[in-house]
């Protein structure tokens, strides 16, 4: 045994060394070197596992060579070309991780490189784990210490991949590009291939000369054993190590760190050359010695099943030489870490790449327009995955590498990413293969994998109950070691047979059952058809070959072609190189190297992309150089249509007098003019295509585009507005005092244009303007002040002629009223006197008496109408909106106008709704009123309904009557002023024809669509549409009144009004009726007359002596009656104002010259509501 801290300095000193040696490597390194750096670096394939692995799994199963070691050594010798192929797809794609490449194959699928790189987790944490438990079991078998710590933080594996981590983050994520060559880590790397070489060599040679008498004294040694010579003469299962050869080569492209050492850290053809025979040959050498390790250790020493698996380290041990144990320890050190090392680095770029970093965008948990180094930021988040990929490595470590040895941890792994060669290989060598088939098979391998390889291992490690080794529902065809049956076979065979057959069949029945997509045939034409391979190894400079490429292609076919897209001037700086010392010209006839046909493939795809820049450097390469003008024809309805569209946008642009810059979604510039150039004196090295926004705004700021501040503050305040994305227009002066606006607006697309306009000629003359302003100034003040005499002098006009108008209202219609009352108290009573005693002469008086009411009617309902008129001519009426019930106004107008209707022998009938409407209550009442009284006018006999129903989520009234009808011809004349209908029958009562007019005038002011139909002769309807109310509101307690007309009733009403002559015909009309009336012209008088009685209805005046008012009078009377008296107010003053006093007091109006139906209606109605009626019916 070896003191642990003795070790432990020995492994820090040795990883010093290697970090020494990065270092060297980083700063100057020896291209003659490189070749064989870069094959040295391919031994990281021999880890820990071959070690230590092998060398019992050779014991077990008799194998001179290993079978994942011959695999290779087949594929570098035999299938070289694949790799060639493969690195020289991967370097014209840009590839630098498996997962890219499997991606860019199958139309850089997303899904895809997210799904290799979560399976390549899934399957490389375990071997990480393999080679943190090598590394460590072996610390603790040369230092004697326990075979595991009590705890995780205890445990010394925790340092190892500390350490690991450590030197992968200084030298691999020292630069942001993933394809940068890490020339400092790859030359530690080969170091550490050379010393565990060397090591087991030493170790190889000791153990054959030292311990045995030479190869043959252990070869017959071994053949005395028998259960040795069983083991290597009666061998029947090669299909076992035909599959673990097939595992070993399959991982030499298909492991993430073998991809990146031999595609990554590619440098030439010079280093495949050497790779070919070089690292071959270390397996080799490698293989040597594996076998006789195993039988020396199994023939000369009691070994426990822990020390069978490090027989490299158990045998100087045991034969106390504790120097070349210390060696073997280094050797398996180097052989854990140059793996761990490189394989992190390997998952940290997927984990970053494909996985954290889009994720990041995608959720916007970190709002990257923020940070100012975006490159610092990704290398961080690279550093960041490989200490997560290490920590999992180790928890793995942990929980589970105790259930199994390295060897079948290792087989593991490789199975795992074996199934990266379906999509991998097919995609190579079948066009057919497409982005569904590669995702569904590797779907279909890695499920079967874990089945069969993962379960069984959960089952070990107790996780899992062991009745999952039966199969689902003790299905045994289904047992995860015997699928269908099939027993008998090695778990890791049987389990990567049944993998990777289903993995291909799934790929195969997938890709012809889904369509293609343009990006999978696009991509499959450059993986299947790839260029020659020579290439690859010979020197760049050389022609292509014309047996492979057709005919030799010329600098002049190349220029041509190139002429037909590409400007001069690009075209000269490529071709440079090539042009006569002497004349300057194009050397026409000199053959083109690959070297500018890729690059005249990278120049045509800036224009065309990628797809046809391929297919028309290949027809070149072919011969078929006259054929571009079919191809451009094919190109019509794709390519040119593009190129003739940037070339009119970029027309469009240059000819634009403003400065512009488009930006695209991410906030990169795509497109801007000479103008924005010269504007700000952009350098070429500033504003380019991509250039950040960040970048063109600093540079602004610096040159005081955005006016003073500091440059930091005001390029995050610009950025904040770009991503807004909203439109926003600021104008700002620069230092050459010259004002520019900058408007900037979002496009659909996400981009956003910003326009930069030279304003200073328009400044400027807003500063004259403004100082002509000045200047006008005083004028301005005095014609307004002459403007606001005059509207002052239009105010007390209008409030004039709104003053005249109501007091000739209510002058004129004051005398109309008592008479009108007079009369039909006159015709009630003749119509008495005629009913007992018949009499020529009191019926001749009852016509006169009616002739009379009548003429009093139409006075009325002209002096209304002209009234009416001239309010809203004077625009005085203003609608009052409200929500209310529909009912509150059609029941009064029920009530009014029953009795008229049933007097003229006509039958009115109504429609009751509880709905809520959306309206002026006051202005719709006018309506209805208007409408039911033409209706009863021009309706000789029959009926009159007043309807209700819903239209188009509205409420639309109608209007029915059965009367005369309108011609058609005067439909569209009859809500003209002063129209009347051309009647012959002179029996019907004519008016100025205004009644209309008000009525539309009033629907276009409340914006109620209004339109009649009829028929001459049957009948008219008038429809309304009024919306409903949004909400409902209070429902009121609408009481319809009694319409029976004649009611004998001691009910006592009094009546207050400063007209004598209305007072006497009040007071004679309703006693007509069989009331008791009480008149006075004040309240005083009124409660002087009833001495001490109260009235059943009140009916007062508005507008009384001494500037009091009818509510005034009315609050009184309550007040000392202590009750609230049903009241009705009368009125001939028709203003707004005076309708909204009454209608908050919640009493009924009715407006002079008052009709006596509508009275006698009302009274009705507010005979029932009053106190001593409600006493009466209790």
């Amino acid at each position: 045994m070896i003191n642990a801290w003795w070790i432990s300095i020995c492994s820090i000193l040795y990883i010093g060394l290697l970090f020494l040696i990065a270092l060297k490597g980083d700063k100057n390194q020896s291209n003659r070197l490189q070749p064989y750096v870069y094959s040295l670096t391919l031994a990281i394939f021999c880890t820990s596992w071959a070690f230590y692995g092998t060398v019992q799994q050779s014991i077990n199963h008799g194998w001179l060579m290993a079978p994942t070691y011959f695999g290779a050594i087949i594929l570098m010798l035999l299938g070289w070309r694949l790799m060639a192929r493969i690195i020289l797809i991967a370097k014209k794609e840009n590839t630098h991780t498996i997962a890219d490449f499997i991606a860019t194959r199958y139309g850089h699928s997303r899904t895809i490189a997210v799904m290799v790189s979560v399976f390549s987790l899934i399957g490389i944490v375990p071997y990480i784990a393999l080679q943190l438990k090598g590394v460590s079991e072996s610390f603790q078998l040369i230092s004697g210490s326990s075979h595991k710590a009590l705890h995780w933080y205890t445990d010394p594996t925790i340092c190892i991949a500390l350490l690991m981590a450590i030197f992968s983050i200084l030298f691999g994520t020292r630069n942001l590009d993933a394809s940068e060559h890490h020339k400092g880590l790859m030359l530690a790397v080969s170091f550490e291939s050379l010393v565990k070489l060397f090591a087991f060599m030493c170790i190889g040679i000791y153990a054959i000369f030292f311990i045995r008498d030479g190869i043959f004294d252990v070869y017959y040694a071994a053949m005395s054993d028998e259960q040795l010579n069983a083991n290597l003469t009666q061998y029947h299962q090669p299909m076992t190590y035909l599959v673990h050869a097939l595992i070993g080569a399959i991982a030499i492209f298909a492991l993430p760190r073998q991809f990146h050492a031999a595609v990554v850290e590619y440098t030439g053809p010079k280093d495949l050359t050497t790779a070919r025979w070089l690292f071959p040959f270390y397996l080799f050498l490698t293989n040597l010695f594996i076998l006789p390790i195993g039988l020396v250790g199994f023939l000369n020493f009691d070994t426990t099943g822990f020390q069978q698996q490090y027989l490299t380290l158990w045998i100087p041990m045991a034969s106390d030489a504790k120097g070349l144990a210390l060696l073997a320890y280094i050797g398996g050190l180097s052989a854990g870490t140059s793996m761990v090392i490189v394989a992190s680095i390997a998952l940290s770029t997927m984990l970053s790449n494909e996985i954290l970093l889009p994720l990041i965008i995608r959720s916007k948990v970190i709002a990257l327009e923020q940070i100012q180094d975006l490159g610092q930021f990704v290398i961080r988040l690279r550093r960041f995955s490989i200490g997560a990929v290490l920590l999992f490595a180790f928890f793995y470590y942990r929980l589970l590498t105790e259930f199994n040895v390295l060897s079948e941890i290792g087989l593991l792994s490789f199975v795992a990413v074996a199934q990266f060669a379906p999509p991998l290989l097919l995609g190579l060598i079948w066009r057919g293969g497409n982005k569904q088939g590669a995702i569904l098979g590797m779907l279909a391998g890695f499920s079967i994998w874990f089945y069969c390889l993962v379960i069984p291992l959960l089952v070990q490690a107790y996780w899992l109950d062991k009745t999952w080794m039966h199969g689902p529902f003790e299905l045994s065809f289904l047992q995860p070691h015997a699928l269908l049956g099939i027993a008998g076979l090695d778990p890791i065979v049987h389990g990567t047979i049944w993998s990777l057959f289903l993995n291909s069949l799934v790929y195969v029945i997938s890709s012809l059952y889904y369509k293609e997509s343009f990006a999978d045939i696009s991509q499959a034409r450059k993986f299947v058809h790839e260029a020659s391979l020579d290439n690859l190894i010979q020197d760049k400079s050389k022609k292509i070959a014309p047996s492979e490429q057709g005919k030799e292609v010329s600098l002049g076919d190349v220029k041509s072609l190139l002429l037909r897209f590409i400007n001069k001037d690009k075209i000269n700086t490529l071709l440079e190189s090539h042009t006569n010392p002497i004349t300057g010209r194009l050397i026409d006839s000199s053959p083109a190297t690959s070297d500018v046909l890729i690059a005249s493939e990278r120049l045509l795809s800036s224009v065309l992309g990628a797809p046809a820049a391929t297919l028309l450097i290949e027809r070149l390469q072919q011969g078929q150089a006259d054929s571009y003008q079919s191809f451009n024809v094919m190109l019509d309805e794709a390519y040119e249509v593009l190129h003739h569209n940037r070339s009119v946008l970029s027309s469009a642009l240059q000819s634009i007098s403003q400065g512009v810059c488009i930006l695209d979604k991410e906030h990169m510039v795509i497109a801007w003019n000479d103008k924005f150039k010269k504007l700000y004196q952009f350098p070429d090295t500033c504003l380019y295509m991509g250039a950040a926004a960040q970048q063109i705004i600093s540079h602004i700021a610096k040159q005081g585009g955005y006016g003073c501040g500091v440059v930091d503050a005001l390029v995050t305040e610009k950025l904040a507005l770009y991503k807004q994305a909203k439109h926003h227009i600021s104008v700002h002066e620069n230092q050459e005092n010259r004002f520019i606006e900058i408007e900037t607006n979002p496009m659909p697309a996400g981009q956003i244009i910003t326009t930069y306009t030279d304003v200073t000629y328009q400044r400027h003359h807003e500063t004259m303007l403004r100082q002509s302003n000045e200047k006008l100034e005083q004028r301005v003040l005095e014609r307004t002040n002459k403007l606001s005499q005059l509207n002052q002098e239009l105010k007390r006009a209008n409030n004039s002629k709104t003053h005249f108008l109501a007091a000739a209202g209510h002058d004129l219609v004051q005398p109309l009223n008592s008479a009108s009352l007079f009369a039909s108290s006159l015709i009630h009573r003749l119509s008495k006197q005629q009913e007992t005693q018949t009499n020529h002469e009191t019926g001749e008086l009852i016509i006169l008496a009616s002739s009379l009411e009548r003429s009093l009617d139409n006075a009325e309902l002209l002096l209304s109408e002209l009234l009416e008129i001239s309010k809203l001519d004077a625009d005085i009426v203003k609608p009052d909106i409200c929500d209310f019930e529909l009912e509150q106004i059609m029941a009064p107008l029920v009530s009014e106008f029953f009795l008229i209707a049933k007097e003229k022998g006509l039958k009115l009938h109504w429609i009751t709704s509880k709905l809520s409407i959306h309206s002026d209550p006051r202005l719709l009442r006018r309506i209805l009123q208007n409408l039911l009284s033409n209706a009863i006018r021009y309706t000789p006999n029959g009926k009159v309904l007043l309807g209700i129903k819903r239209y188009q989520g509205n409420i639309r009234i109608q209007v029915w009557d059965t009367g005369i009808g309108i011609d058609a011809l005067q439909l569209d004349n009859i809500f003209d002023e002063f129209h009347r209908l051309d009647n012959k029958d002179s029996s019907f009562e004519k008016g100025l024809g205004l009644g209309l007019s008000i009525v539309q005038r009033l629907c276009r002011l409340l914006n109620h669509p209004i339109k009649v139909e009829s028929v001459p002769g049957k009948g008219s309807v008038f429809s309304i549409d009024i919306p409903l109310a949004k909400k409902q509101v209070m429902k009121l307690n609408v009481t319809t009144p009694s319409l029976t007309s004649e009611q004998e009733t001691a009910s006592l009403i009094a009546c207050i009004d400063n007209e004598v002559q209305i007072m006497q015909g009040m007071q004679s009309l309703i006693s007509d009726w069989g009331y008791q009336v009480v008149t006075a012209q004040s309240a005083e008088s009124l409660i002087l007359k009833l001495n001490g009685k109260v009235p059943d209805v009140l009916i007062i005046d508005y507008h009384l002596d001494h500037n009091k008012t009818g509510l005034a009078a009315y609050q009184e009377l309550s007040k000392l009656w202590q009750i609230r008296i049903p009241c009705m107010v009368i009125t001939a003053d028709y203003t707004q104002e005076v309708e909204e006093r009454i209608a908050h007091a919640g009493l009924i109006l009715l407006k002079k010259p008052v009709k006596a139906m509508a009275l006698r209606s009302q009274l009705n109605h507010l005979i029932t509501l009053s106190p001593h009626q409600e006493k009466q019916h209790e």
